[in-house]
Parts: structure tokens; C-alpha cells; sequence
């Protein structure tokens, strides 16, 4: 029968020894992820989904109405705004489908009321921004840039 020596706890076998801390992985904070951080992306008609990119049409050719507009190297596609209710995301309901995972599913909504235009944003992950101001809810009109997520579109009226 062989015997052991009991365990004595110093300092040593309670922490690590002075000259292995060197040795430890240290802690580092995460940056926080913010919304805002991403970079804008212009030439988004390519982001669109096929349904919707097949109602786009050249700005030179649009008649009456209201669009969102979205640049391709230097050339404007109108989206035309049909129903009074427009529905802005990723996901398969919406009326103006973005393929971009940083777009929420119902990421904004597009409501014309008479001779008003309003932006709502949807709860969305990475925001909705007017003219660079991160928005919940406004008023739009012709020519306001809006940002939904990083996709870059302009509001435009043809009248």
C-alpha cells in the first residue's frame, strides 16, 4: 500500500505562478457592431430580386408616377410604386425585394397618402436613413435619398 502525500495549497498551486501569466490568452472587448458603420453600396440595381428588376425602366422612359430609382454604373432604373403600400426587404412578400443579408425581411414600408409620401421604418436590424438621418418614421419627397441598410435608392416623382 503505497501512501500519498497530502496536498498542501500555497500560493503557488492556488493561481497561476508570476512569470506564466505571459502565457495566458488575454481578454479583448468586442467592438459593439453598429448599423451605421456599413458602407453605402450605389450601384445597387443588381441587389434587386428578378421580379422586381423586371419592372424597372429607364428614367428617360417613365411616365407619371412615383419610383424608387437605383443606379447601375451611372444609369438610373425606376421602380414604379403601383399600390399605395409598398413593402421594402429581403423577403419573398415584399413588393421591392433586396437580395442583401444585411436587409431585414420587412425591413421598411412605403405609404402615399394623397399628395404625401411617408417612410416607415419596419423594426429593422440595420436601419432605415433619409438623406444620411437614421429615421423610424417621415415624410419623403422628390429627390430624398433613402438608405435601407446599405442599398442606396432615391425617391423620385415624374410629373
Amino acid at each position: 500500500m503505497t501512501t500519498q502525500a497530502p496536498l498542501h495549497h500555497s500560493e503557488e498551486s492556488v493561481g497561476p505562478r508570476r512569470d506564466d501569466t505571459a502565457l495566458l490568452p488575454r481578454e479583448q472587448e468586442t467592438a459593439p457592431l453598429e448599423a451605421g458603420a456599413t458602407a453605402p453600396i450605389l450601384n445597387s440595381l443588381a441587389l434587386l430580386d428578378h421580379r422586381t428588376r423586371s419592372r424597372a425602366i429607364r428614367r428617360r422612359l417613365a411616365p407619371f408616377g412615383h419610383y424608387l430609382a437605383f443606379a447601375d454604373n451611372g444609369t438610373d432604373w425606376l421602380v414604379p410604386l403601383d399600390v399605395k403600400v409598398v413593402h421594402i426587404g429581403r423577403g419573398l412578400t415584399s413588393d421591392v425585394r433586396i437580395e442583401e443579408q444585411r436587409v431585414s425581411r420587412s425591413h421598411a414600408i412605403l405609404v402615399r397618402n394623397g399628395h404625401h409620401t411617408r417612410l416607415l421604418d419596419n423594426r429593422s436590424a440595420n436601419g432605415t436613413y433619409v438623406n444620411g438621418r437614421q429615421i423610424i418614421a417621415t415624410n419623403i419627397a422628390d429627390g430624398d435619398v433613402i438608405r435601407i441598410g446599405p442599398v442606396v435608392m432615391t425617391y423620385i416623382q415624374v410629373v
